[in-house]
Formats: C-alpha cells, sequence, structure tokens
C-alpha cells in the first residue's frame, strides 16, 4: 500500500477492555487501573480510489481502515462509515463492515478495504471517515471508541 503525506492516517490508541475499578483508599488518593490491551484503529483519509477506476471503470471515494491488538478474540467486526458534509449536518453516505468470524490472534492486523461509494458527478464535496470495531474478548462483548479520520478532505465526487 502506498503511504504518502496525503493519505497519513491517525492512529489513535484503542482499549478493548477499559478499566471499570477504581480504588479509593481511606485517605483519599484514587488509584486507576491501567488497560489491559493495547488495541488501535488506523483510518486512513478518503480518496478516489485509483484501483477502482483502474479496474472497474468506477469513479468513486473510499476509506480504509485497519486494526491490531496484542490480544487474541473472536468475532472481529471492523466497520467503516463515510461522511459528508452538508449545510445543516453531516451525511452518512455508505456504512460497511467486514466480519472476522472465528478466531483473531493476537496482534494480527485486519483490514477492511472494501467501503467505497460511487460518485454521481465530479461536483466537488467534502468528506471524512469513522471506524470501530466489536469483538468477543475474554468471554465479553467489547465495542471501541469511533475512531475518525485526521483530515476532511475535498474531492470531485458529489453524491
Amino acid at each position: 500500500m502506498r503511504l504518502t503525506k496525503h493519505f497519513q492516517a491517525i492512529i489513535l490508541s484503542i482499549t478493548f477492555i477499559f478499566a471499570h475499578t477504581v480504588s479509593i483508599p481511606t485517605n483519599a488518593s484514587a488509584v486507576v487501573t491501567p488497560p489491559l490491551t493495547k488495541c488501535n484503529i488506523r483510518v486512513d483519509d478518503p480518496h478516489i480510489s485509483e484501483n477502482l477506476m483502474r479496474t472497474r471503470g468506477i469513479l468513486a471515494v473510499k476509506v480504509n481502515a485497519q486494526s491490531k491488538c496484542n490480544k487474541p478474540m473472536r468475532d472481529l467486526v471492523l466497520t467503516v462509515e463515510i461522511y459528508k458534509i452538508g449545510f445543516f449536518r453531516d451525511h452518512r453516505v455508505i456504512k460497511n463492515a467486514v466480519t472476522f468470524d472465528g478466531p483473531v490472534f493476537a496482534n494480527r492486523i485486519v483490514k477492511n478495504q472494501e467501503t467505497y461509494a460511487k460518485c454521481d458527478n465530479t461536483k466537488r464535496s467534502r468528506y471524512y471517515g469513522i471506524a470501530h470495531a466489536t469483538a468477543f474478548l475474554g468471554g465479553q462483548i467489547v465495542k471501541t471508541f469511533h475512531v475518525m479520520t485526521e483530515k476532511t478532505i475535498s474531492l470531485k465526487c458529489g453524491n
């Protein structure tokens, strides 16, 4: 995958399990338990897909995402959404989830590179992406925070 400054992704550490226990000793100082995992989702900035144009002749805006976690999990669902900046509110253009059934081993990079929306015209519009995930970890369903692309990009792709 070609990484340029234009396609730099935001790396935001996301934890799948948060410490919900806070111990408050009698001396009134709080002790917080650190997260048990080191997991993250990386979301690439929106772009016009050169591959879809070359292989299928489709002009489309695309957002890719990948996830990595240092703990094994099961049944991971990595969801990517593409939003268009609107006058009164932003509009979700597309939502696509990629499911990885069964075990996902520790430190495996899983990707969602299937989220794109066809352009209706070449009118310039501004887009951003959001990614999030759910999985079974330690016998319970866990969810990540929603991670947004670093930049909102103006593209010649109207929807």
